[in-house]
């Protein structure tokens, strides 16, 4: 018996080891595509469409878990959201242009959001008694993969070219559906439901669980992280016209430094309030990141900009750990079309905050605009804290 959950046991490793490999494509895609399309056109609309593109595709694979995840193959599902990133990318690579990128972005955030949603419905089945644990790694890699993502841009572009790292993430997303193909773990406790039928008992148990107010502080808070967003690059060049990247890199660097140390130093230590109360410690740590988040904008000393930028990440691990916990409470069979609600709501969110940000938002006002936006979630997770605690 031990044999066999050390089996298990390795295969998941492998399946994680597969998505950090896969993260750090996603974040080259993330970095890259953006500034390919500036390359080309030096349009400031060419390039915000890219973003439109991505978080549309996230919108629409969201909805496709939520109205599907019941009764899909699981782990067909992830290889075939792999494998169609990996096509829409060799594509890209062998025939760079504006119109196959945009497509190209499209399909790689319906594709992101199928994947993470399904996987994240799995990961009880996957990991067993070892979810939480399995969830907080999942945190860390993030961090691994935009770390690493970011840093790999600045030094693969100039050596290898666009194409050269378009055709480097192909090969991540390849690596990750081999390694689906190879493992033999379950991915659904029993057998797949009828879409209908999951819908009709969804809504009852995410209401009876306590999970509404979850997702509106989530919906809201993804609002409230477009002005970071957009901010972040203003506030970069404003403190070093010279290099602005060199400011911007550092703070999103210290941030990604705190998912790090969220998901494999500090979660350990509250596995057992997570375990107990987990939308309580969403809501708590919401508001240990927008308060982060604020305060990147609001202190002048680099010490504490830093500091807050850590907050933030430490704030932005935990709440998504716990998030995911509180909806994996949910029967199996229900969990998939929850996480892809999940996924509709909060790239609606961040669409949403990102249009508004870049329709009002002026350089002058960036701090009070970071203030605003996340005023409001940390305000609403602090009343939603009394709901939450009461079930």
């Amino acid at each position: 018996m031990a044999e066999s959950k050390g089996g298990v046991r390795g295969q998941l490793g492998l399946l994680l080891g597969a998505k950090a490999v896969s993260d750090v494509g996603y974040a080259l895609d993330f970095v890259c595509l953006s500034i390919f399309v500036w390359e080309a056109t030096r349009s400031t609309l060419a390039t915000g469409v890219v973003s439109v593109a991505l978080y549309a595709g996230q919108i629409l694979g969201g909805r496709l878990g939520h109205a599907y995840g019941a009764r899909w193959d699981r782990r067909s599902v992830m290889i075939v959201a792999d494998l169609v990133r990996m096509a829409v990318l060799l594509t890209l690579a062998v025939a760079p242009g504006q119109v196959q990128l945009y497509v190209a972005v499209f399909l790689v955030g319906v594709g992101r959001s199928v994947f993470e949603g399904t996987l994240s419905a799995a990961t009880p089945v996957l990991a067993g008694e070892r979810a939480q644990f399995v969830n907080s790694v999942l945190a860390g890699i993030k961090g691994i993969g935009f770390m690493a993502g970011m840093s790999l841009s600045a030094v693969a572009v100039p050596v290898i070219g666009f194409q050269g790292v378009f055709a480097l993430d192909a090969a991540s997303y390849a690596l990750s559906a081999l390694v689906l193909l190879a493992i033999r773990v379950p991915f659904r406790d029993g057998a797949p439901v009828e879409a209908a039928d999951s819908k009709k008992l969804l809504w009852p148990l995410v209401v009876a669980a306590g999970l509404v107010p979850l997702f509106v502080v989530r919906c809201l808070d993804a609002f409230g992280s477009s002005s970071q967003h957009v901010g972040i690059p203003v506030l970069g060049s404003q403190l070093n016209p010279d290099a602005p990247t060199t400011a911007a890199g550092l703070i999103w660097g210290v941030w990604a430094a705190g998912l790090l140390a969220a998901g494999f130093v500090f979660r350990p230590l509250a596995t057992k309030v997570i375990a107990h109360a987990p939308g309580v410690v969403f809501c708590l740590a919401t508001v240990l990141m927008s308060l982060g988040f604020i305060g990147i904008f609001w202190f002048d000393d680099w010490p504490l900009r830093l500091a807050s930028a850590a907050v933030a990440g430490i704030g932005d691990a935990f709440s998504e750990v716990a998030f995911k916990q509180a909806v994996q409470r949910l029967p199996d069979q229900q969990r998939g079309p929850a996480f892809g609600l999940s996924q509709v709501v909060v790239n609606s969110g961040f669409m949403a905050g990102l249009v508004a940000t870049s329709l009002l938002l002026t350089p002058d006002f960036v701090p009070e605009w970071v203030l605003l936006l996340h005023g409001v979630p940390m305000l609403v997770a602090i009343a939603a804290i009394a709901k939450v605690r009461a079930r």
